[in-house]
């Protein structure tokens, strides 16, 4: 391979990994996508998922609870955990992003995520407020 080409072949390489993933509709749940429109909120993409057994502090709970869940009727279970980039941005232009907790194959609750906001956590039942107090848009 000569300079050039491997030149190219290079830069191709890099501005493929520079691409954000986008997610394909294999990739996201149907069932959570309609759970998380019910409460008016779009999702742009999927960012990620990862399984985990339940153990949070009696400080995390009542955070999460703050949020609008309790999880502590299921502490010790596995849980799936989902989250997802919204459409909806903060009025700073950061994005916003939405959590969602499964067990046993049942969504039992999630929560949305603000950068920079004192608690940081929202309950899914907030998108009015939030806009009302123009920390979204």
């Amino acid at each position: 391979m000569n300079r050039s080409t491997y030149m190219i072949f290079a830069m191709v390489l890099l501005l493929y990994g520079c691409n954000p993933i986008n997610t394909s509709k294999e990739d996201v749940d149907e069932e959570q996508i309609d759970y998380i429109s019910s409460f008016d909120w779009m999702v742009d993409s999927k960012i990620g998922e990862e399984s985990v057994t339940l153990h949070h502090g009696p400080e995390h709970i009542e955070k999460l609870k703050a949020a609008g869940i309790d999880f502590s009727p299921y502490q010790g279970k596995d849980a799936t955990i989902t989250t997802y980039q919204l459409k909806e941005k903060q009025t700073t232009g950061d994005d916003l992003e939405l959590v969602i907790y499964e067990v046993d194959d049942k969504i039992i609750g999630g929560y949305g995520v603000l950068e920079g906001w004192d608690p940081g956590l929202f309950s899914l039942n907030d998108k009015e407020r939030l806009v009302k107090d123009d920390i979204i848009r």
